[in-house]
């Protein structure tokens, strides 16, 4: 009798082909030199081309039954925004997975490893899952649950899906929960196994577990949504702790649009042969106290610098102690208040042929450093720079509000000089490649006003400010709440040379001063401005909507409104976007003022496209059980 531990992988199946056949693949690819594995496919497929792919990989797997599901009725629909479930579909997941259990009970299994069939998996994946000796462990993997968001984990800590922990009695502030939010996300970045509340999608079951009685069966007097909820504290009722193993995260194709990153992902843990590299990189960051956040980071750019240099500015932490576990490239470089200085001296310490920056609270998803392993093995070593979109900031529904694009990969011999103690650029030019490639900004440090210091003391040591320099010291007044000395800074700004995307935003900002000092006018005429330097934008038309809209003009902010759906996005800019103008926003506002004007039809179709772009989002939620109330749904 064989040794090897028996394992029953299974899913339920309704699928496109074209997104089945990855998920086959990497079932197919996957390592199993310690298991004996067999396959359970429940073919629920209104695609003929997928049940044919399930057939044949049963005759090229072998060990390999499918049963034939034979209620097709219940709808389930998906698009390139989201999935649309709707309750009775959800049960019949449940019912489908209850009997995947019994049949693995049946069939005395030793494990069940149920897997979504839009995901793939690493080929380490199912021997490092099972090393965990765990009853109940999910394998993380990744999700965009909006286009434009930032990627979220199938895991959580407690009830329908809070990422953070709290004691039952304890209160938090907004941002005592963000910030231990954004610990937890950061903790599942790291490799390792973590106790959770929450899992599902690629969850491998113990037959001890099995026995015991889990199911995914609807729990009566439990409303939470989704039978992964159900199954997660029916399990915790019987005594089994969760986990959740992020050795080695799978890739999600949550969408169509996703097809494209399988490539990208598959490379992702292929290593990197010399030979494969067009180019070789310095990776140089500087940092001061970032013992959190620093190994987050290069963990997430494995395989893609050839060299790491690490530039330290006075840490008291251990950062320089972790910097040397991953290097040894550390160096000393005394604070002197001054940015550009500090990366001027890390880039004097590379050596290969091409730069790139981060800051210690810069991470790579994996479908990014995918991304980014594809862009080495094909980028051509006569670009000068390579440009990539930086997600800086994030709402309370983890969608991405503020990204921009930054010259982020330089080539060394062009000798690229980074300008200004703070709020500093990169001075690159030349030919350009722009990448596909994201960097996420994951800030857990508390903002201060070290910036507006270094500021006024340069003005006070005599310091000259260049044009560039009046912007960003206008940017942390604003900040400040210092609101009339930014007007004069920003007007000042405004009056001479700058770039056309800084031109722009210093408008939005100067309009935003003076709608804090209740100067109407003044507001509007700023707003106005920013036509001096493009077209209209989105952003800015919703803000002179808000404008009309807050003196109940509705007819007004409708057509401002209705101008920011008409936007065209410009592509390849370097500036700062919101993309709440250019998604949401103006049509949850247009859902409201087209309401107050009595046209209830168009205030439904206005909360129909805003609720497809952010379903969670409190405001829209309020439109849609206020539309209901009307009998518009």
């Amino acid at each position: 009798m064989s040794s090897l531990k028996r394992v029953l992988i299974s899913s339920p199946v309704r699928q496109t082909a074209d997104i089945l056949s990855p998920f086959l693949r990497s079932l197919a690819d996957m390592e199993k030199m310690t298991v004996e594995v067999s396959y359970l496919f429940i073919d629920d497929n209104v695609d003929d081309l997928a049940s044919q792919l399930l057939c044949q990989f049963q005759i090229e797997q072998g060990g390999t039954e499918i049963q034939h599901e034979a209620d097709h009725a219940h709808v389930y629909a998906k698009d390139e925004i989201t999935h649309y479930w709707q309750e009775d579909a959800i049960w019949k997941v449940a019912r489908m997975k209850d009997t995947i259990i019994e049949y693995a009970l049946e069939h005395q299994f030793d494990y069940l490893f149920l897997i979504d069939s839009d995901l793939v998996l690493h080929p380490h994946t199912l021997e490092q899952i099972l090393l965990a000796d765990k009853d109940i462990i999910a394998n993380i993997y990744w999700t965009k649950w909006q286009p434009d968001t930032c990627e979220m984990p199938q895991v959580w800590i407690s009830d329908q899906y809070t990422l953070y922990r709290k004691e039952r009695k304890e209160a938090l502030t907004d941002q005592e929960s963000a910030i231990r939010m954004w610990e937890f996300l950061h903790q599942l970045r790291v490799p390792g196994i973590y106790e959770v509340g929450g899992l599902g999608a690629c969850t491998l079951i113990s037959s001890k577990a099995l026995q015991a009685g889990v199911r995914f069966a609807e729990i009566p007097n439990l409303s939470f949504w989704g039978e992964d909820r159900h199954f997660c504290i029916r399990a915790r009722a019987l005594g089994f702790t969760l986990h959740v193993d992020t050795h080695y995260p799978a890739y999600h194709i949550y969408r169509a649009a996703d097809l494209a990153g399988v490539d990208a992902f598959r490379q992702s843990y292929q290593e990197l042969k010399a030979s494969d590299r067009k180019i070789t990189i310095s990776l140089c960051i500087i940092v001061k106290n970032e013992q959190q956040a620093l190994p987050i980071c290069l963990h997430s750019v494995r395989g893609i610098p050839d060299e790491i240099i690490i530039v330290d500015t006075g840490s008291t932490d251990r950062t320089k102690e972790i910097a040397a576990s991953y290097t040894d490239h550390v160096y000393d470089f005394p604070w002197v208040d001054d940015f550009a200085a500090a990366r001027n001296f890390a880039f004097s310490k590379a050596t290969q042929q091409y730069v790139l920056w981060l800051d210690a609270d810069d991470t790579l998803t994996e479908k990014d450093r995918g991304l980014f392993l594809s862009l080495i093995g094909g980028l051509e070593p006569a670009v000068d720079r390579v440009t990539m979109a930086y997600h800086l900031n994030f709402d309370e529904n983890h969608n991405v509000t503020h990204s921009l694009r930054r010259n982020r990969l330089v080539r060394r011999a062009c000798q690229f000089q980074w300008i200004g103690a703070v709020h500093e650029y990169l001075a690159a030019s030349g030919s350009v490649y722009h990448s596909e490639v994201a960097i996420t900004h994951r800030k857990d440090k508390a903002h201060t006003d070290r910036n507006l210091r270094i500021y006024r003391k340069r003005i006070e040591d005599g310091h000259l400010f260049t044009p560039r320099d009046h912007y960003y010291f206008a940017n942390e007044l604003r900040e400040h709440r210092c609101f009339e000395e930014a007007i004069t800074y920003y007007e000042l700004f405004l009056e001479g040379e700058g770039w056309q995307e800084d031109k722009i935003a210093a408008s939005l900002h100067l309009g935003e001063c003076y709608s804090h000092l209740g100067q109407r006018e003044e507001q509007l005429l700023a707003l106005f401005g920013t036509f001096e330097y493009d077209l209209p934008r989105a952003d800015c038309c919703c803000r002179i909507g808000a404008v009309y809209l807050n003196e109940l003009d509705y007819h007004q902010a409708i057509y401002w409104y209705e101008q920011a759906t008409k936007s065209t996005k410009p592509t390849e800019v370097m500036g700062i976007f919101d993309h709440s103008s250019w998604t949401w926003l103006p049509h949850v506002q247009l859902c409201l003022c087209y309401d107050r004007v009595g046209n209830l039809d168009k205030a439904k179709f206005h909360h129909d496209i805003a609720f497809s772009y952010n379903p969670t989002h409190p405001s829209i939620l309020h439109n849609k059980r206020y539309l209901e109330q009307t009998g518009k749904f």
